[in-house]
């Protein structure tokens, strides 16, 4: 056997020796575009070109060495190449599907992103196999995806939720209504979860919220990206060099501009997008308060008004308050009738000021009661933009109206009409100023406060982290809190000017990132309230 020939029949090995023992590329926690991100990518790339010559003695190692890689913490930019190698394995030996595959699907004990690797492979193996093989694979992987649909974990749920609809739409393309009453009971099942995955609002929202796709460098809608994604996958292409090097989905673009450039694009255009989002929140604000303005109410709306309006002379067609104030010698039938016409049209207007000045009253009582809650507002803005769980926003909603925070800022506005919020915020969010700032502003968002005089602090633990009890809080203060479970992004703790953490003495050591909130702003009251 030629010496290229037997390196190549031992590239198994090179799973096991390099990317799961390796000191380096095993680690899970690592930044993006540093050194071992790079060397990862490279690692699983080759991988990829190399799974054209698995052999059948090695798949037991192989198999092993796999889950073990997608089991652990990865980038989405390394995860991909893991289920690109993992999908042509499995298509590739088809009898390993049933063997390792569907085992590891019904773990229902297994970390969340790993289940959702494994679903996103289940499902293109599907779309995938053979004619021969495809509704073997149906019968095998299907079942024991679908339980995963009522996972309580939302992002499985979703993403299983949009794989399962597209192997539907595949596989069992929408039949007439005579058809469906002759079908077995199994693929009635099929056919009604397809029309609800479809039209539900619930899974419509949820797919309108889950906007990043693999790669997280364009945001646009999980559903539509799905399916272009898929449409254009080839598991054979995928795992040749061309294949690798350019873009998964066509309308993807910078893909070869260095990322040095791009950052500079996306940090310009995120600034842009931040002023022009400000300036029209001003806008609406100058707008709104205007139009409550008492001295700038008009009552010609009324149409009889307005005809008499039109009809009076140029030197009678004065402010219209005045001109239906009358003194008390002017109010007798005879000017009455000389003045408006007649009586009937003059009692009508002096209905319309009684109403008048009750409305200007109550305007005024409204905007003094606004004025006051603005002046006893605390100079506190919370930033939940990494969270998505509605019962913690809906929560730090209520923490941050009982607090009085001067802002609440959330990645979506949207959810603020959401139900499930709405019950647990009891209309919070009514007396809460709630920013929208989406994930990928919120850098550009902390720096733009930093520039205003706000004090940058993070919720999280890190080396250098001052417990909450041994912090001064700054009056003008921007609290981060970070993501359920991960924490607060590497590159978003650079920017911070300090991170405060809750001492804390159990074994578990892990609050509930809403209940952390609370305590946070809790300190930071208690302080102002003791100066």
């Amino acid at each position: 056997m030629p010496r290229s020939v037997a390196r190549l029949a031992d590239w198994d090995s090179v799973i096991g020796t390099l990317v799961v023992n390796d000191k380096d590329l095993s680690k899970e926690l690592y930044k993006k575009y540093s050194a071992i991100h790079r060397r990862k990518i490279r690692a699983w790339q080759m991988i990829c070109v190399l799974s054209r010559f698995a052999r059948q003695d090695s798949l037991g190692q192989v198999a092993q060495s796999l889950h073990t890689s997608l089991y652990r913490n990865n980038l989405p930019a390394v995860r991909q190449y893991l289920e690109t190698f993992a999908i042509n394995i499995y298509l590739k030996f088809p009898p390993l599907v049933g063997e390792n595959l569907v085992p590891i699907l019904r773990d229902y004990d297994m970390r969340p992103q790993a289940l959702s690797s494994y679903v996103f492979i289940a499902a293109n193996v599907i779309l995938h196999a053979s004619e021969a093989v495809q509704y073997r694979h149906l019968d095998e992987l299907l079942p024991p995806i679908v339980p995963l649909l009522t996972s309580h974990h939302h992002s499985l749920r979703g993403f299983t939720q949009l794989l399962v609809y597209q192997v539907l739409c595949k596989l069992f393309p929408t039949l007439g209504s005579r058809a469906s009453q002759t079908m077995p009971l199994e693929k009635r099942c099929f056919e009604d979860l397809k029309l609800y995955l479809a039209n539900n609002s619930d899974c419509r929202r949820m797919v309108i919220q889950m906007l990043d796709l693999w790669q997280g460098s364009i945001i646009v809608s999980l559903r539509a990206s799905m399916e272009g994604y898929l449409d254009a996958y080839d598991p054979k292409i995928s795992v040749t060099p061309a294949g690798i090097f350019i873009n998964r989905v066509e309308e993807l673009e910078f893909e070869c501009v260095p990322i040095s450039l791009l950052e500079q694009v996306l940090t310009f255009l995120n600034d842009v997008r931040e002023d022009l989002r400000c300036s029209m929140a001003r806008d609406v604000v100058t707008i709104k308060n205007e139009s409550l303005d008492p001295h700038r109410m008009d009552l010609s709306s009324n149409a009889k008004g307005e005809n008499l309006l039109i009809q009076q002379p140029k030197d009678t067609c004065l402010d219209f308050q005045k001109k239906v104030t009358l003194s008390k010698h002017e109010k007798n039938e005879t000017s009455v009738s000389s003045f408006f016409g007649n009586k009937e049209i003059y009692e009508q207007l002096v209905e319309m000021e009684k109403d008048d000045q009750l409305l200007d009253q109550l305007l005024q009582s409204r905007s003094l009661a606004m004025e006051r809650v603005k002046a006893s507002q605390q100079t506190f803005i919370l930033v939940a933009s990494l969270l998505d769980r509605i019962p913690n926003l809906a929560g730090l909603a209520r923490t941050c109206e009982v607090f009085k925070a001067s802002g609440l800022a959330i990645a979506d506005a949207n959810i603020l009409s959401d139900k499930q919020f709405q019950l647990i915020s009891v209309t919070a969010e009514k007396w809460v100023p709630i920013i929208e700032v989406p994930v990928n502003s919120v850098k550009v968002f902390l720096e733009k406060k930093k520039r205003e005089g706000f004090s940058i602090l993070g919720l999280e633990q890190t080396a250098n982290s001052i417990p909450l009890d041994q912090y001064v809080f700054p009056t003008k203060t921007v609290l981060v809190l970070g993501r359920e479970k991960e924490g607060i992004p590497v590159d978003i703790i650079h920017i911070l000017d300090a991170c405060i953490e809750i001492p804390q003495l159990g074994v578990v050591r892990s609050l509930n990132v809403h209940v952390s909130g609370a305590i946070a702003l809790w300190e930071y009251t208690r302080q102002q309230r003791s100066q």
